[in-house]
């Protein structure tokens, strides 16, 4: 068993060249201007729009994606409902349901995508139901052509939690042409985080992309404290604008993120080599952007043995990701037991180190690192 003589983290981010970050800061000091919709985030907004090829009117940034869920599912008018979602997610995606006064109704997942089931979910909506929140999770991209069915049956909204899905397209065959279509587009509502947990990041940060353009003003207004000149407040607003050394970053990174996808895809392919003699080891294959690398073993208690020898043997990190499940956790404790699928997962479930530059043989000596610990 290999022992890294540098501890191996579960990811790291990218960062630019120092120097053409320097040459971002240059202009930065120039404008001296810092934060309050800069020029730096205008063109960073410009070029996600080419990107996503979504129009600037149908989207916004902010500081982070929490508060950007936050202010989308206040703007989409979720205060005071019942909204269906998954508790195999991060808990910004139910955290920020319950800041606005909204109740997260947690209903089951998919067993092969890990993703919210729109059967589970459509078993959970009574009158009380505004909106569905399903969560593309790992890259998986969840069944948005059911989740459509159930927001023009019901006339329920659906939001979608793609934080993890930046860079995955849909391809929309036409007779002349075939369309490159972000997953963002699908829904009223996707927020994209740019963490730098994420394969794309910007330091910190949240965009959210939306299908009525009227929306835009709303958040723009939102994120700003609802304040407009020095004389009027029409909403209870935050903080949450993305500032000039954030949308720089974004830029950066950007300019990068075909390699990113690229190098990642490498990273996966190690792994899948390496465990394809190894039935123990499940290796979840959906993700377009491999944004993750999930592994799901026969119980919890292997998965468990995996995880502390992998840094205790081994010096290698890797994330029990999503364990404990959010139904677990104090606050939505009240639907324990609710999600048995989800449970199930969350106890098998354990993601392994990807990043940019990793080296691949690293790759390939922690998956063998796997294989004789499960053995």
């Amino acid at each position: 068993m290999k022992r890294f003589s540098n501890p191996i983290l579960v990811t790291r981010p990218y960062l630019p060249p120092l120097e053409d970050f320097k040459r971002g800061c240059e202009e930065i000091w120039s404008n001296q201007w810092l934060t309050n919709n800069g020029p730096i985030l205008k063109r960073f907004q410009q070029e996600l729009s080419r990107y996503l090829d979504v129009p600037e009117t149908n989207l916004a940034l902010f500081n982070n994606g929490t508060l950007a869920l936050e202010l989308g599912y206040y703007a989409m008018g979720l205060s005071g409902s019942e909204v269906i979602t998954t508790p195999f997610t991060f808990v910004a995606t139910s955290h920020a349901l319950v800041r606005i006064g909204a109740k997260p109704v947690f209903a089951d997942v998919d067993p092969e995508t890990m993703c919210l089931s729109p059967e589970a979910a459509e078993k959970l909506i009574t009158s009380r139901t505004k909106a569905i929140v399903p969560v593309h999770v790992y890259g998986n991209v969840c069944d948005v052509e059911g989740f459509a069915r159930l927001g023009e049956k019901y006339g329920v909204k659906i939001v979608y939690d793609a934080a993890h899905v930046f860079g995955v397209f849909n391809r929309v065959e036409h007779v002349d042409r075939v369309e490159k279509k972000s997953i963002g587009c699908c829904g009223d509502m996707s927020m994209f985080s740019f963490h730098p947990t994420k394969l794309f990041h910007s330091c910190e940060g949240g965009l959210l992309v939306f299908k009525d353009a009227k929306v835009q003003e709303k958040l723009h207004e939102l994120r700003n404290f609802a304040i407009h000149g020095e004389l009027s407040c029409t909403d209870v607003g935050t903080n949450a604008k993305m500032n000039e050394l954030q949308a720089l970053m974004g830029l950066e990174c950007l300019k990068k993120i075909d390699d990113l996808l690229d190098y990642r895809q490498k990273v996966y392919s190690a792994y899948a080599e390496v465990f394809s003699d190894c039935p123990e080891v499940k290796l979840v294959p959906y993700s377009q952007n491999k944004a993750y690398v999930p592994v799901l073993f026969k119980d919890f208690e292997t998965r468990e043995r995996v995880y502390t020898q992998l840094q205790e043997k081994c010096n290698v990190f890797s994330r029990r990701y999503f364990y404990p499940l959010l139904t677990d956790f104090a606050p939505y404790a009240y639907a324990k037991g609710s999600c048995p699928i989800a449970e199930d997962l969350a106890s098998r479930v354990l993601t392994l180190p990807t990043y940019y530059g990793l080296p691949i043989e690293d790759v390939r000596a922690i998956a063998e690192n796997v294989k004789e610990i499960v053995g």
